[in-house]
């Protein structure tokens, strides 16, 4: 029987490289980057990732999402003989084929190991955040506005930690059977890590994970939970677009930093909504170059927080394209596959709640990209690759569970 001990050591190294991110600051973005390649180069090696033939329509997919923003980096960067533009072209082309060997190493991964990757990560985080704070003072980072973090994972980053892991714990606890003190401990450390942070991102994800197990645990329909889901996302962009552009205030008297800032609204980033659409257009349909989408922050130019307006303005309408191909395509193949998953026995009830846990990541990502700039960093979409991997994974696991219920009917 084939063993899934490399496999597993290959997503759980990618995780923690996840975890401390930020690291990179320390070693060097180089180094970081070798650190991956050292992960990967292993993944590869014990799995035979470099003599695997069979590509299924959803690798396909992606790799023609890769190739869209590959392409477009290369044009926009001749075009406006930005050599920046092109490197940054190279580090996509990385991100892809590191992509492809996490992709094959969770093709037959089981749900339980990620509740143990996700429990280690943010047991990870939660060591690193307090022997920076309490220890190595060094390390510490503090914001002006309170917000707390360490050189291993900033303000604004040490979120991520709790929110995209936070989901394969409330499905083990929930579903899975996994300890509950573990799980209880995990949930602590997670929430404490998120209220350091005070990310209003981290928040809203939150919530919206905890609300995805709430309607699962009531066993209401698929078709049921994917409506109400369509109805909450309409409504969260409206509030969004109504917050940042400062129409929804709220009480700012003695409340929590995260409140705080909620109440504060983010008239920032509503201008740079405006900003970003009108480089868009003046840029299309090759783009000007990476980095070229800014707007005016306290006098200096700061990078529009929107990786889609990002994309379309820096490089062009096919960069777009593949963005678009690369955040949305996760969650067609789970809402296609989902409306017609049966809830019928505790088994397909544990893999579904897995498979929402990968799939609240792959969509949060995506959603969290309409708030934050356009990156080729290995930190920023290793979120992505390891969601997606597994969510792939999950749901193959959903379509097992399919085909023996048919079968025993």
């Amino acid at each position: 029987m084939k063993s899934y001990v490399a496999p597993y050591y290959v997503v759980l190294f990618a995780c923690l490289l996840i975890v401390v991110g930020d690291l990179r600051f320390l070693i060097s973005p180089i180094g970081y980057w070798i650190a991956w390649g050292a992960v990967v180069a292993i993944g590869c090696f014990f799995t035979g990732c470099m003599h695997y033939r069979r590509i299924n329509i959803e690798l396909f997919i992606y790799l023609v999402g890769f190739f869209l923003v590959f392409v477009s980096f290369v044009l926009s960067g001749v075009v406006n003989d930005s050599n920046y533009t092109l490197y940054q072209g190279v580090k996509i082309l990385c991100v892809a084929v590191m992509f492809v060997c996490i992709f094959m190493n969770a093709e037959n991964f089981t749900a339980r190991r990620m509740y143990v990757i996700s429990a280690i990560c943010i047991g990870a985080g939660l060591f690193f955040f307090l022997l920076s704070k309490y220890f190595l003072r060094d390390l510490y980072v503090v914001f002006g506005d309170g917000r707390q973090g360490s050189v291993f994972a900033y303000p604004g980053v040490l979120w991520k930690t709790s929110v995209f892991f936070v989901g394969f714990i409330i499905a083990g606890m929930m579903f899975g059977g996994e300890n509950k003190l573990l799980s209880l401990l995990a949930l602590v450390g997670a929430l404490y890590l998120l209220i350091m942070d005070s990310s209003r991102t981290g928040f809203l994800m939150l919530a919206m994970v905890v609300f995805m197990y709430v309607i699962l645990y009531s066993r209401i329909s698929p078709k049921t939970i994917f409506f109400v889901l369509l109805v909450l996302s309409i409504c969260g962009i409206g509030l969004f677009l109504l917050h940042i552009s400062g129409g929804l205030i709220l009480s700012q008297s003695n409340e929590p930093l995260v409140l705080n800032r909620l109440a504060a609204g983010d008239p920032t980033r509503a201008q740079m909504l405006v900003d970003g659409v009108l480089h868009a257009e003046q840029c299309i349909p090759l783009g000007c170059g990476f980095g070229t989408a800014t707007t005016l922050v306290h006098g200096e130019p700061m990078v529009v927080h929107n990786a889609y307006l990002s994309a379309l303005g820096d490089i062009g309408i096919l960069g777009f394209t593949g963005m678009t191909i690369l955040m949305f395509s996760p969650i067609v193949f789970f809402l296609k596959r989902f409306r017609g998953f049966r809830l019928s026995d505790d088994k397909s009830i544990m893999t579904i709640a897995y498979a929402v846990a990968a799939f609240g990541g792959a969509a949060g990502y995506a959603f969290l990209m309409m708030l934050h700039p356009f990156s080729t960093e290995l930190s920023e979409w290793g979120i992505w690759i390891i969601m997606v991997s597994i969510l792939s994974s999950l749901m193959r696991r959903m379509a097992e569970c399919n085909s023996e219920e048919k079968v025993d009917i």
